[in-house]
């Protein structure tokens, strides 16, 4: 109910436009990915967390961290450090590779869909209630391939030995909840770093920075030769 006007002038709209011809129907599938996607790209900030944590600037730092993490900082500079690491696996799913996805799938409405239920888990997080447990049940169905995804990717770029070692049994890649898959797999494949304890991991924060990228440039690769495909036939 709260999505169906907003998916229905979607719908509309690129119906109408793609009728009349082809190109006005590609240019508002365009600007829909480019909203769906934006303004915030995850990888930028996680960059500018990187930046500033080597210059050894912490407030700016702190800053990009809470700009990333929907949050303040926390005053522990290696929990942030942690906390940023998972954030940017989940963010990278939620904000790149899956809006990408739906919209190969289902054109813009599938960007659409995808990215306001990611909005919605956000604003009913810690939420108990009916309309909450709606909204998380359309992420979670919704998120399942986008993460799945996500680890065949982890392993294939990354480290395959240790993605597949972070999982208890194979059969996690299907019946895990999408978060705690994205988390252990991601984590997993990259490198251990040689850290102290109450030290930040800035090292591991660049690892899964750079496995986001190869992630999102894999798969980005394969949706775009699906769709170049789809055209010529």
């Amino acid at each position: 109910a709260i999505l169906a006007p907003l998916l229905l002038a979607v719908w509309l709209v690129f119906a109408m436009l793609n009728g009349v011809w082809f190109l006005f129907g590609f240019a508002f599938s365009v600007f829909v990915l480019t909203m769906t996607l934006g303004p915030v790209d995850p990888m930028r900030q996680a960059q500018d967390y990187i930046t500033a944590m080597q210059a050894d600037d912490l407030p700016e730092a702190n800053r990009h961290a809470a700009a990333l993490l929907n949050r303040p900082a926390d005053d522990n500079p290696a929990v942030t450090a942690q906390q940023v690491k998972e954030v940017l696996l989940m963010r990278m799913c939620e904000n790149i590779l899956g809006v990408f996805l739906w919209f190969v799938l289902l054109g813009p409405l599938g960007a659409v869909l995808f990215r306001a239920s990611c909005l919605l888990k956000l604003r009913y997080e810690g939420v108990q209630g009916g309309l909450a447990g709606s909204v998380k049940d359309l992420y979670r169905i919704l998120m399942w391939i986008p993460a799945r995804l996500s680890v065949i990717a982890f392993a294939i770029v990354g480290n395959f030995v240790e993605t597949m070692q972070s999982l208890d049994h194979y059969s996690d890649l299907w019946k895990r909840d999408s978060e705690g898959l994205l988390l252990e797999a991601g984590l997993g494949a990259i490198p251990s770093s040689q850290q102290a304890e109450n030290e930040p991991d800035i090292d591991g924060v660049v690892e899964v920075l750079s496995l986001s990228k190869r992630t999102v440039v894999a798969w980005i690769t394969v949706l775009g030769l699906l769709v170049i495909a789809g055209w010529l036939v």
